[in-house]
């Protein structure tokens, strides 16, 4: 990866986002891996010495790493910052977590934006923490608890008792515990996805889709249709209906607006689905 300093930042802060220490300890596919798109993945081994990436857009990792870095050298108890190795059907799965509590709880520490804490727990945090469990069983060790602690870096007061604004600038979140058997059937599709020949297109989930699934009613007298932007989100609309008849409308035969592609994929410029799809729009 080429790494730009298109504005001008420090070089004090380029060297430490250029010199990153981060590594997978010889494994495989880390825990962050697995949750990723298979698409991605392969265009970015493919592609990676051509990829450029400017300074502005790894910033927030700099500031996640720094507030990990002090949290370590707190004295609290429990193993901080250990990475866990596993293996599954010939590969090796590598997680490093937060925080091991002496009790079996698993704390991760996520520095994000307020607005993330207000949509409510992300699906791959959720996956994230349970295969964090799922490592631990492997070693031994039995998950009682997970909880994601968010450090929200824009958090303002003034905001504070309006539209579900956190109430303050750290927010806890519990994680529902999987069941094993759910974790090992994740696992092993995680695994089987990102080794099998074909690549398998991002989903509009993956590809951050707005409005990318349309529920229209069925009934006489029903109302407009309503966007969504993922189909859990639509089913659950439906699910909360007492009456009536709905159906879901899916991408192609919508519309939805792909941020991460448009904006913050740092491979889209080699990727086939979009290309192809901003080909067919011309």
């Amino acid at each position: 990866m080429n790494l730009t300093n298109n504005y001008g930042a420090p070089d004090s802060i380029v060297d430490a986002i250029r010199n990153d220490p981060y590594t997978k300890d010889g494994a495989d596919f880390s825990v962050t891996e697995l949750i990723k798109p298979p698409q991605i993945r392969r265009l970015w081994q493919d592609h990676e010495d051509e990829i450029s990436v400017d300074v502005r857009e790894e910033v927030w990792k700099l500031l996640g790493k720094g507030v990990h870095s002090v949290i370590e050298q707190a004295e609290s108890e429990g193993t901080k910052e250990q990475r866990f190795h596993a293996e599954h059907n010939g590969v090796t799965i590598s997680g490093a977590i937060d925080l091991v509590g002496d009790d079996g709880s698993i704390t991760d520490y996520k520095v994000t934006s307020a607005y993330s804490v207000q949509k409510g727990l992300k699906e791959d945090w959720e996956k994230q923490l349970n295969l964090y469990a799922w490592l631990l069983r492997q070693n031994g060790i039995t998950a009682t608890k997970l909880n994601i602690v968010c450090i929200c870096r824009d958090w303002m007061r003034s905001r504070v008792g309006k539209y579900n604004y956190p109430d303050s600038p750290v927010v806890v979140l519990s994680v529902p515990m999987w069941r094993e058997g759910r974790q090992d059937d994740y696992v092993d599709l995680r695994v089987r996805v990102h080794t099998q020949e074909a690549t398998i297109p991002c989903t509009p989930e993956e590809r951050w889709a707005r409005g990318a699934y349309q529920v229209n009613p069925m009934h006489s007298g029903g109302g407009k249709p309503r966007s969504f932007d993922s189909l859990q989100e639509a089913t659950d609309y439906i699910n909360k209906q007492k009456t009536g008849s709905y159906k879901i409308i899916e991408p192609p035969n919508t519309s939805p607006k792909y941020i991460r592609c448009q904006d913050w994929c740092e491979v889209a410029d080699f990727c086939p689905q979009w290309k192809g799809e901003k080909g067919n729009a011309r």
